[in-house]
């Protein structure tokens, strides 16, 4: 009797939180007072061919997509000619690249950063000079944290997201470790006992700055948590964070490997971010792998808020999206839809066309 009694306990303990889970994402969505249908229309398809895209970044009406498939690793689109330039070569030399594992705004005009995760690096490249051919790429920071990711700063500092010993974020200065932040979410004490490094790999996500290079966004794939931050010369500051769920899953970890698989039944979260001056957008999914396979890592929402965390605006897509980015004024969202292939697609934000509920 004392073993049913257990397991109707811990029964009920799952269900009470499976179901705090559910209604606090609904919550979340119910905040978004104003809702758009929008439509997503094919860009440039005739002309564009894309293999597996996994970033991209809009600098100066310019768009800049990573492309994990064909002989030139980066397509960049001029939104204002409709040309179309491929460029960058995958290898290990001089303005080459082994694994890019991101691209960031950098606080000039017409200019990105790439993280190499490989090489530790960050490389910049001029948008201009490739428009002319021009195929210089200089190492302007190197990463001394085996980092999973750098975000540049406007005071010419990093900050790092990795696996680290006891935090998820840091602070970089000429490759140099300034100051750690913050450690990886936890469910409870028992969540809390899994080492930093190991429990860090279930809140994996994505790290965007805004165009000012002042603050960020941490969202997080496999649960409904995202976090927003400030940034000084010597400080970040969390100044939001929502929880709206835990991963589920489990921790491996050998002499050689450590890895924190997640459950089918797990609901993806946050598929993509994007961040502007103004705003923060968020690509949700609530999908699980286990019913929808690869398709979890779509969605059809976009959640857009304030640096003060405020609900805007709820954008419904007509069509399933991977990734996206934003235009420097808020107008349109380029993205990456689902169809049969990888397609380009513009999103116009400022019309009214759109119906409102």
């Amino acid at each position: 009797m004392l073993d049913m009694n257990r397991f109707c306990i811990i029964f009920l303990l799952f269900c009470f939180i499976s179901c705090s889970n559910s209604e606090k994402v609904r919550d979340f969505d119910d905040l978004f007072v104003e809702t758009k249908d929008v439509l997503a229309c094919d860009y440039l398809k005739d002309s564009l061919m894309l293999g597996r895209p996994f970033f991209m970044q809009y600098s100066d009406h310019n768009i800049v997509i990573y492309d994990d498939l064909g002989d030139s690793i980066f397509t960049m689109i001029d939104t204002s000619s409709k040309d179309v330039y491929r460029f960058g070569i995958r290898g290990e030399g001089v303005d080459e690249f082994l694994q890019v594992a991101s691209l960031h705004k950098l606080n000039v005009d017409s200019v990105i950063g790439v993280y190499d995760f490989f090489k530790h690096t960050i490389s910049s490249i001029n948008l201009n000079d490739v428009k002319k051919k021009i195929y210089h790429f200089p190492i302007i920071a190197r990463d001394s944290l085996n980092s999973i990711d750098l975000c540049p700063t406007k005071y010419d500092t990093f900050i790092g997201l990795g696996f680290y010993e006891n935090n998820m974020l840091a602070l970089l200065k000429d490759g140099v470790t300034e100051r750690f932040f913050f450690e990886y979410p936890y469910r409870d004490d028992d969540e809390k006992k899994i080492k930093n490094r190991l429990r860090g790999m279930a809140y994996q996500g994505i790290l965007r700055s805004n165009k000012s290079l002042d603050k960020c966004i941490y969202a997080i794939r496999c649960a409904p948590i995202f976090f927003l931050y400030s940034i000084s010369e010597n400080e970040i500051l969390e100044t939001y964070k929502w929880i709206g769920g835990y991963p589920k899953y489990v921790t491996k970890e050998t002499e050689t490997m450590r890895s924190a698989p997640m459950s089918l039944d797990n609901q993806i979260a946050f598929i993509s971010a994007y961040a502007t001056d103004k705003y923060v957008y968020l690509l949700y999914s609530g999908k699980t792998i286990r019913d929808n396979q690869g398709k979890a890592f779509t969605g059809d929402v976009i959640y857009q808020i304030t640096w003060d965390a405020k609900p805007v605006c709820k954008f419904r897509v007509n069509v399933p999206i991977m990734l996206f980015c934003v235009s420097d004024f808020d107008d349109k969202i380029y993205a990456i839809a689902d169809k049969l292939e990888p397609t380009l697609v513009e999103i116009p934000l400022n019309t009214d066309k759109f119906s409102k509920y």
